[in-house]
């Protein structure tokens, strides 16, 4: 198979993956109404990376995505099927990527992270089990406008690292406990065997 071939039946598959991830966990479980607004609305772009230097491909994409209006980008998905270390590895890139950003906070999302419910903040590493290694880039400035438009509801935004994203306590505090209800409502196992159903084959 010629090289551009694969790489864009790679890219595919890892799309199709994170489209179920997003759409059958995410969004059908109600984790993140903001989710799918974001990306009914054309706000979530995402990317694919494949290339053997993964820090500065990923770095490349991060300057690209700073470029773009808040319109046009509130959260971006790189998504890495070629990557092949643990959660440990993939929190360094993140911590490096973090650094070069001005305009998003950026959390790490891997298959193995652990399952962990002794604790709300300890189990949203669970909802970050996506099926491919993933750094997900969220504005700062549409977090604070989150902020602001909790009149009437809770906003939750289940798939994000709670802490990472710098929230205030009250509202951190929330949407961990939303979470771990969440989970243990529908049962960790469903959900494991939910999220291994999108895995790689």
């Amino acid at each position: 198979m010629a090289p551009a071939r694969r790489a864009g039946d790679l890219e595919r598959a890892a799309l199709a993956r994170n489209d179920r991830y997003l759409q059958e966990f995410v969004e059908a479980l109600n984790l993140c109404p903001f989710a799918k607004r974001c990306r009914e609305e054309g706000r979530l772009v995402r990317r694919v990376i494949l290339d053997d230097y993964l820090l500065p491909a990923l770095l490349r994409a991060a300057a690209e995505v700073e470029t773009l209006p808040e319109k046009q980008c509130e959260v971006a998905l790189f998504l890495l099927p070629g990557f092949a270390d643990g959660p440990a590895a993939l929190l360094e890139v993140c911590a490096e990527v973090r650094r070069h950003l001005r305009l998003f906070h950026c959390v790490a999302f891997h298959p193995a992270l652990k399952a962990d419910f002794s604790t709300e903040n300890r189990a949203v590493q669970f909802l970050r089990r996506a099926p491919d290694p993933t750094l997900q880039l969220v504005r700062v400035a549409t977090l604070d406008r989150v902020r602001g438009e909790r009149t009437g509801g809770t906003v939750y935004l289940g798939n994000a690292a709670v802490k990472d994203l710098h929230l205030p306590p009250s509202l951190s505090e929330e949407i961990a406990r939303a979470n771990l209800a969440t989970i243990l409502e529908h049962g960790p196992a469903t959900l494991t065997n939910l999220l291994q159903s999108f895995a790689v084959r």
